[in-house]
């Protein structure tokens, strides 16, 4: 490794360092959906709200049924019905009971559900051939959640178990981080749209639909703004015109349009290069534009997606106020050798599963930037260490 080069860990570091989570909204629930909650909130009242039925029967007091059988049965007055979204008829007094449905309130006076099954109905009598105790087959006010108890905690991504409690505490809208929102551009006199007719000498521009899906893949909200050519001005107003619409940018181009680009931003632009120890994806730039992070990747689609997983990745899930940044990661036996470039950190695509209890990682290509059919079977990728160099078959590797 070169002294200008940065260790692969330090250069996460200092990417990650650039950038704070946005600033919390109130979203409605449905929009709220994959962000992360900013604050906790906590019940405002008892769920549910009241005593219901677990089933369909007849709301009764204990006393009034204990002892009984199918022998000896209770015989109680029917005063009234108790049915979903509606309050009872009628209370409970000695001797008497409320037909009532699965899910209804729990009528005043009443401690009991005696099901159906255990019952005779005859007119407005009923008997019970079945003694129970207080609070049989009663679902109670609170038994999910007491009020004042925390329902979702600060940090907690909102899935939909997290966004039904919320709709089931009343509670219309939540304080989230939003989902960030992500131009994407490509740069090249030589990338044609896919679709469109390539002449000898160009290529398709594969590398922004690869960061696209990797955006969407995180929950962020991306937009990709097609291939930009022309003059440094050109370039410049590519960016500027869509810093209103986004949060962040990448940019994808190789290296002599990326100093176009640096030079053409000028003083709006306050960018850093990265030459990483790390193959593929070895130079990114990173920085601001007007406070905006702007992450510039490799034009080849494979370096630009090692290099998105690698920093810009954590780094937009950090805005986003995520914790969980960081792949899972495994030590796994290798199945095949590997040769890590001198000095350099070597990110390897690879099909990565449990055999007999252990796992391993098996390469499905060579690792370079435009091995992209590679990257495509893989499930994980693995990272030889500088120090490591070649890597016979077997050997026990990280892989992300």
């Amino acid at each position: 490794m070169t002294a200008s080069m940065i260790p692969l860990d330090d250069a996460r570091r200092r990417v990650l360092d650039s950038v704070r989570p946005l600033s919390p909204i109130e979203l409605p629930l449905i929009e709220a959906h994959g962000c992360v909650l900013a604050s906790d909130v906590a019940a405002d009242f008892d769920i549910p709200s009241f005593s219901s039925s677990e089933v369909d029967g007849v709301a009764v007091r204990a006393a009034d049924v204990h002892g009984a059988s199918a022998e000896a049965p209770a015989s109680l007055r029917i005063v009234g019905r108790s049915v979903t979204g509606r309050l009872p008829d009628a209370t409970v007094g000695w001797g008497e009971a409320l037909r009532i449905a699965p899910g209804a309130p729990l009528p005043a006076g009443a401690d009991t559900v005696v099901p159906l099954e255990v019952c005779a109905v005859e007119g407005e009598t009923v008997r019970v051939s079945e003694g129970l105790t207080a609070g049989s087959y009663v679902r109670p006010a609170g038994e999910d959640v007491r009020a004042g108890e925390v329902l979702v905690p600060s940090g907690r991504r909102l899935s939909g178990p997290e966004i039904g409690i919320l709709a089931a505490s009343g509670q219309p809208a939540a304080l989230s981080h939003p989902k960030v929102r992500v131009g994407v551009r490509s740069m090249g006199n030589g990338l044609v749209e896919p679709g469109q007719p390539a002449e000898f000498g160009s290529v398709r521009d594969a590398g922004s639909y690869t960061v696209f899906g990797a955006l969407r893949d995180l929950g962020a909200v991306p937009y990709r703004l097609g291939i930009v050519t022309g003059s440094d001005e050109d370039l410049r107003e590519a960016l500027l015109s869509n810093l209103v619409r986004v949060d962040a940018f990448v940019a994808l181009a190789e290296e002599a349009e990326a100093s176009r680009l640096v030079h053409a931003l000028g003083t709006v632009a306050d960018l850093d290069w990265l030459q990483v120890a790390m193959y593929p994806g070895m130079t990114q730039v990173v920085g601001t534009i007007e406070g905006m992070p702007f992450f510039m990747l490799s034009g080849s689609p494979v370096g630009a997606f090692v290099s998105f997983e690698m920093f810009v990745r954590p780094a937009l899930l950090k805005m986003m106020g995520r914790q969980d940044i960081k792949r899972p990661e495994v030590m796994a036996a290798v199945d095949g050798e590997l040769s890590a470039p001198s000095g350099l950190t070597l990110v390897a695509p690879a099909r990565v599963g449990r055999i007999e209890g252990r796992w391993h990682a098996n390469p499905t290509g060579p690792a370079g930037p435009n091995f992209l059919a590679a990257l495509v079977q893989a499930n994980g990728l693995i990272l030889v260490p500088p120090e490591q160099g070649t890597v016979p078959a077997g050997t026990q590797v990280r892989v992300q």
